[in-house]
């Protein structure tokens, strides 16, 4: 699952309980880069631990987790000029409920300091998420130069797909002939059937029969996206192929809103809404478990909620 941050606890408890719930995490079904989260929060919160003079699991009290909570909501950002987001704390504190969760299966506690205690969570002003119109999602595909960033503008709006689903995508997971995707593990790691079009379908069958086989190096490759050295295509490099699609349509408006990969879900989920289609779909499209995080996800206000739901 990736090597741990370089931080070297002092504490051999402690580096053994963190290599403990690593392996625990592992268990859960998260993906890779939720697994190193989990990790580097347990490990940040037993380094605290340590600088504070509490050098005994046993010895943690729900008052010491309150101040590490009190240190976290005023940490500075190393991104920003203000303090860390709600999100990063959020993330941090249901690590550190986890972790403390196995220590009492281990048996290492008795009393799990955590259970009494609620965070009010700081939150912030939703940030607007940037939005492509139609039109220019259009101009991008009249930009697009090869069959595979066809294929990966239609994966990636025209189906909604996240980053890590794009870059996961196994021609075995395609039921072309039956006009749908499998997602077999997405976010949650809950599977979901996205159905396409004919367009889509027709998008992906090109690169398969066309332009992916110019990259084969073994005639066994499941991956759906891969490169010139028959490797899968990873996360970075789709940003990269969107930036240069950007830069050829020589559209400011577009340049400016600073679109990634998934800002084009984003688009499709809002264009979807626009068309009136139901906001259960779009969440059922989206693979959201929550209604919530479809509304906000999408831009809904309260009000349109209400109406959308009567």
């Amino acid at each position: 699952m990736g090597r741990i941050r370089k931080i070297y606890l002092s504490n051999r408890d402690y580096l053994a309980y963190l290599l403990d719930y690593r392996e625990y995490i592992a268990t859960l079904g998260y993906a890779q880069s939720t697994h190193l989260s989990r990790v580097f929060a347990a490990m940040e919160f037993l380094q605290w631990l340590i600088d504070n003079e509490l050098e005994n699991i046993q010895d943690v009290k729900p008052a010491h987790i309150k101040e590490y909570y009190k240190s976290l909501i005023n940490r500075p950002s190393s991104r920003t000029d203000g303090v860390i987001c709600s999100g990063y704390i959020q993330s941090h504190i249901r690590s550190i409920r986890l972790f403390f969760i196995l220590l009492q299966e281990k048996m290492i506690i008795i009393k799990n300091p955590m259970s009494v205690l609620v965070f009010k969570i700081p939150k912030e002003k939703a940030r607007p998420k940037p939005v492509l119109s139609i039109s220019e999602v259009l101009e991008l595909y009249r930009h697009t130069e090869t069959l595979q960033e066809r294929a990966f503008l239609s994966l990636c709006y025209g189906c909604g797909l996240r980053s890590m689903e794009l870059t996961a995508i196994n021609l075995e997971d395609l039921r072309l002939a039956e006009n749908y995707i499998v997602i077999p593990h997405g976010k949650g790691n809950r599977k979901r059937f996205v159905p396409i079009n004919q367009r889509i379908r027709n998008d992906i069958e090109q690169y398969i029969l066309h332009e992916r086989s110019m990259y084969l190096k073994n005639e066994n490759q499941k991956y759906l996206f891969i490169n010139i050295l028959g490797e899968r295509i990873r996360r970075y490099t789709f940003v990269r192929m969107l930036k240069k699609m950007i830069e050829r349509t020589g559209n400011k408006e577009i340049t400016k809103k600073g679109i990634c990969p998934h800002h084009l879900r984003h688009s499709i989920a809002t264009h979807l809404l626009e068309q009136g289609v139901g906001l259960e779909q779009v969440r059922n499209f989206l693979g959201h478990s929550k209604l919530e995080s479809t509304e906000i996800y999408i831009g809904v206000s309260q009000k349109q909620l209400k109406q959308l739901l009567s």
